[in-house]
């Protein structure tokens, strides 16, 4: 059987507030190489009382920190920072992603993280250009329209593209102002751990992003039910996510739901067939059709349908 590497990553810890504490009840859970049953690591599983001292961080970084009155242009910077980071580690991240999820390392390597480098500096060059309005509705009026961070952001992240994902909820949500508590997905933590440390490395104020490792149930849920949480950022199962809007109705939270789709591949006669075939293929089988946007569908032109 091969042999995990040594990797310097945070396991058996949980970021909050800006420091790596253990979980209050000390439990802990392993995470698995896929590729062969090996235990790569024993990570901190986060229960109630994490999550408590997660969004009570968050909300004190959100409330009295500096980062919602920061200036747009020093958070571009900081977020330009971390991407400068996870390119400079490319190949850790990549060796983390691939043991923790098993994909190959080639898409790891060559397609996932650097894409979550560039998710980091697209939404950093997102944060001095979001602004508001003047209305000229009357001569004695003067309206506007003001954008403000939303506040607390809880990122629940599912296991097949864990980083990237990831990106997708915590890049814009740092960049417009919010705090975040991100909840990885109980069998892809490794990678998230890792960012933490590149956070602290990047100088991000203590309590801005805070990292829970656990199950769904208990701090997915918990996040989504805290009336502390402003907003749930969710990527997961159909199901999940009509349990997560129903939790969330109770304190009337701001919801992006990212849930399993059917999504069509359509293909004309007059298409280039061979191009045709080989992208309905990748479509579907690409991250073993793990991906929320695979092409479970396939609309032929019934003139075309039966070539070989």
């Amino acid at each position: 059987m091969a042999t995990t590497p040594q990797l310097a990553v945070q396991t058996g810890k949980l970021y909050v507030g800006g420091k790596w504490v253990e979980a209050a009840s000390g439990k802990t859970f392993p995470t698995i190489n896929p590729a062969t049953g090996e235990v790569i690591a024993q990570l901190a599983a986060a229960g109630e009382p994490d999550v408590e001292a997660a969004v009570a961080a968050a909300r004190a970084a959100f409330d009295d920190g500096p980062w919602p009155k920061m200036c747009a242009a020093d958070r571009a910077k900081l977020l330009r920072r971390i991407a400068d980071l996870i390119e400079k580690n490319i190949d850790e991240f990549a060796t983390l992603e691939t043991l923790d999820n098993g994909k190959p390392i080639f898409e790891s390597r060559y397609v996932d993280v650097p894409m979550v480098a560039e998710v980091f500096r697209y939404y950093a060059g997102w944060a001095t250009k979001i602004h508001g309005e003047t209305i000229n509705s009357r001569a004695s009026a003067f309206t506007y329209t003001l954008r403000e961070p939303v506040g607390v952001v809880a990122a629940i992240v599912p296991w097949n593209f864990p980083l990237l994902l990831a990106s997708w909820k915590i890049a814009p949500a740092l960049a417009t102002g919010n705090t975040v508590i991100w909840k990885p997905a109980s069998q892809t933590t490794l990678s998230a751990l890792r960012v933490g440390e590149l956070m602290v490395e990047a100088g991000m104020p203590a309590g801005v992003v805070n990292i829970l490792a656990g199950a769904g149930a208990v701090v997915g849920m918990g996040l989504v039910k805290h009336p502390g949480v402003d907003k749930v950022a969710f990527t997961g199962s159909t199901s999940v996510g009509k349990e997560v809007m129903r939790s969330a109705a109770d304190t009337v939270k701001r919801l992006t739901l990212e849930l399993g789709g059917k999504s069509p591949n359509i293909v004309f006669a007059d298409s280039d067939l061979e191009a045709a075939v080989r992208g309905a293929a990748n479509g579907i089988f690409y991250g073993k059709g793990e991906v929320c946007a695979a092409g479970s569908r396939l609309f032929v032109e019934k003139k075309v349908h039966e070539q070989p």
